[in-house]
């Protein structure tokens, strides 16, 4: 036990070495996709773009291109808009657990196909927040692993609550994710703290949680790798993020069941 204590120390106080990482700068034939069709009954997405060359600069949007997804006998075209925007959108309907969706893609005569299946969610457990200071009853989430793999959205809003009124959005909305993934990487468990989200009390919370097929939970794990879980003592080396896309295409085609619920935060 004593060796493992040392060992950990050298770990944690060793030196540290800066390392770039340049981008390719070179022109690949490659598109982006960005595609995620749910259990909600609404319009869904699919975005396509191009690998954009430097940090923080945007992608280039991928334009009129023929965009399809097929469940069994159901075709669902997704329409560009606005045009020019790489946006594109399906007509109204819900995904079905157990189906085999596929993506379909026509980009000037290229053909890129993806496939996926949706997987129910299981319920959520119900939402904790702790109190963090008791003269402003200012409070934070308390993150919970769900049973199963998954991936949460929260949106936090408290512009309506008296005192907050007239601040910028910014100052009175937050957006987060947190990740459920039945992985075991290390550099999960050390990866570096994620800002703080601080509220006060009357402030609304909406959840959203998504079912992860067991691709998708892979997909996640090496994107976020990249990501979120990037800069721990435990990094790995980089690589790729997995993709479902056919020769020629990179990014996701995901299929999920959406459960939701919303909590008033009560002092």
């Amino acid at each position: 036990m004593k060796k493992w204590h040392i060992f950990l120390l050298v770990i944690l106080f060793g030196c540290e070495e800066v390392s770039d990482w340049p981008l390719d700068g070179r022109d690949h034939d490659l598109i982006v996709v960005e595609a995620l069709v749910t259990n909600e009954l609404k319009q869904h997405t699919v975005r396509l773009s191009r690998p954009v060359k430097a940090l923080n600069t945007m992608p280039d949007p991928v334009s009129g291109a023929v965009v399809a997804v097929r469940a069994g006998n159901d075709i669902h075209i997704f329409n560009e808009d606005p045009a020019g925007s790489g946006l594109y959108l399906s007509d109204t309907f819900a995904a079905d657990v157990d189906k085999n969706y596929l993506l379909y893609i026509n980009q000037d005569g290229k053909e890129y196909f993806a496939q996926a299946k949706m997987i129910p969610a299981a319920t959520m457990k119900p939402l904790i927040y702790r109190l963090v200071d008791a003269e402003r009853k200012i409070y934070e989430i308390v993150f919970q692993e769900s049973t199963d793999a998954s991936k949460k959205e929260y949106w936090i809003s408290w512009r309506h609550v008296p005192g907050y009124e007239d601040l910028p959005i910014a100052q009175t909305l937050a957006h987060t994710y947190f990740y459920t993934l039945r992985t075991i990487d290390v550099n999960q468990f050390f990866s570096p703290d994620k800002e703080k989200i601080y509220f006060p009390a009357g402030t609304y919370i909406l959840r959203k949680k998504y079912s992860l097929s067991p691709e998708h939970q892979a997909f996640l794990r090496t994107f976020l790798s990249e990501t979120e879980w990037r800069g721990s003592i435990f990094d790995v080396q980089k690589g790729n993020v997995l993709t479902n896309l056919s020769e020629g295409a990179i990014g996701f085609f995901a299929v999920s069941t959406v459960i939701t619920d919303t909590t008033v935060v009560m002092p």
